[in-house]
Order: C-alpha cells, then sequence, then structure tokens
C-alpha cells in the first residue's frame, strides 16, 4: 500500500523542548522528513495557555522548516450542542484565526483555508451544532475580512465515533458544508513511522459526505508534550487538495526588516 506525507499536531508550541530537543526535530528524526503541517488549536481572542497557537513563538521556526499550519477549532464540551452554540464558537474561532494572522496575510496567501473541528467523542458530534459552526465559520470570516478570507470548514473525530459521522452526514444533506476529514485511529501502540495506508483501517464504517484527507495513527509521541502522529491520503493531490488551504506562517525576520 502506499503512504502520503507525514504531519503531526500537538498540544504545546512545536518550541516546546521533550528530553533536550523540540518538537519539530523530533518529529523530522521520527519520520526520516520534515512533516508538511502541524495542527495547533484556536478557540478564541481571549483564550490564554500553551494549548493556544503562540504565534511569537512559533511562527518562524514552522516558516523556517516550510510547515504549515492546521488550524483546528477547539471546544470539545460544546460540540453536542445547538445551531446557536455552534454558530457564537465558530465566530471566536474565525476571530481568532485572523486576529493571529492579519487578514491581509491571509489574502495575500490565497484566502481560502481549513478549519478543523475538533470532536473527541464526548460528547459526540450533534447535526444542529456542526450545522451552525459551519455557516458560521464561512459568513463570518467573509464579513470580518470584507469577502477577502473564507475559512473552510472540516471535522476532526475518531474513526470508531458513529454518532458524530452520521450527524455530519445529517448537517451535510441539510446544506452545511464539510471540505474534509480528519480521522483518528490508533491500530498499534507507540509513535513510529508511517505505517502503510489502508482505507479498511482509516476510514469510518459509516459513509461520509467528505473526502478523508489526514489519518491520525499514533498519539503522544515522545509522551506529555510531544506530539500525534498523522499522513496524509496518499491518494489525493496534496498540494492542490490540502497544502493550499493550510497557512505558511509569515516570516518574521522579513518583516522586521
Amino acid at each position: 500500500m502506499a503512504n502520503g506525507k507525514p504531519g503531526a499536531d500537538s498540544s504545546m508550541p512545536v518550541t516546546n523542548q521533550v528530553s533536550g530537543s523540540g518538537l519539530i526535530d523530533l518529529a523530522k528524526t521520527l519520520y526520516g522528513e520534515t512533516p508538511v503541517f502541524w495542527g495547533r488549536y484556536f478557540t478564541s481572542v481571549a483564550a490564554g495557555g500553551l494549548v493556544e497557537y503562540r504565534h511569537l513563538r512559533e511562527n518562524q521556526p514552522l516558516r523556517d522548516n516550510q510547515i504549515r499550519v492546521l488550524p483546528i477549532a477547539r471546544q470539545t464540551r460544546n460540540v453536542g450542542g445547538t445551531v446557536a452554540a455552534g454558530s457564537t464558537d465558530a465566530e471566536r474561532n474565525a476571530e481568532d484565526l485572523i486576529v493571529t494572522f492579519g487578514a491581509d496575510y491571509l489574502a495575500s496567501q490565497g484566502g481560502r483555508f481549513f478549519m478543523f473541528l475538533d470532536v473527541e467523542g464526548s460528547p459526540s458530534l450533534s447535526s444542529d451544532y456542526y450545522t451552525g459552526w459551519a455557516q458560521a465559520l464561512e459568513t463570518h470570516s467573509a464579513s470580518l475580512t470584507a469577502g477577502r478570507v473564507s475559512l473552510l470548514p472540516c471535522l476532526y473525530a475518531a474513526r470508531g465515533d458513529t454518532p458524530s459521522w452520521l450527524a455530519l452526514a445529517s448537517a451535510v444533506s441539510n446544506g452545511a458544508q464539510c471540505m474534509g476529514a480528519w480521522v483518528a485511529r490508533y491500530p498499534q501502540p507507540g509513535c513510529h513511522p508511517l505505517p502503510d495506508w489502508n482505507d479498511t483501517v482509516v476510514l469510518p464504517a459509516t459513509t461520509i459526505p467528505c473526502r478523508v484527507l489526514i489519518w491520525q495513527y499514533a498519539g503522544d509521541c515522545n509522551g506529555n508534550g510531544g506530539f500525534d502522529c498523522n499522513q496524509t491520503n496518499p491518494s489525493i493531490n496534496l498540494q492542490a487538495d490540502l497544502l493550499n488551504f493550510l497557512i505558511l506562517p509569515p516570516d518574521v525576520t522579513a518583516i522586521i526588516t
């Protein structure tokens, strides 16, 4: 079977040190190459802590390594809620990402970017919440930027979380959009280089209304404070179908000079 390209995500900044090494260097060592993306969290402008993307620390090392940011919307306790709750959270997610990178910069990079809603299974996703979140994510990002930036809804969930995948299908059948799925399934313990991609292992048991773009195949590599292991779907056009919709951070050194 074919392999995709490696990616990573973490609940700590990429500059976090584990056993004396930064996360990017640890990922390079594991994969034998540089990850093509790094997933980080965006909740709201007011959210603090290191779980949130810290652009002053992370922009430059990611830029230097040509690693794109994959934005994750993080409000996992809310995802079983109402249309109104989804809409409110989406507005906060959109504001966070646009303030972080700036509307002008995002527009200069193409203006259309994926954001993955983080669903951890407790609770599972509701159709109402996803509908409100997906619709508001697009409309509010466009409103904030005079139409120059559009954030496009995607979903992260465990392969076995069938209620969430069914909720997604219901929301899409009623007019919501899903631009891609990111599936978590860990077939073997521990962190390790890319396994062979196998649709029977990765794809949810129920039919879903969007392509699976990424497989998260291992978690907590290098322990607490490390990163999760991912690979891109080898059957997609990596650049056109995924990387063009992720964010290469600005070059801070170029801005300073």
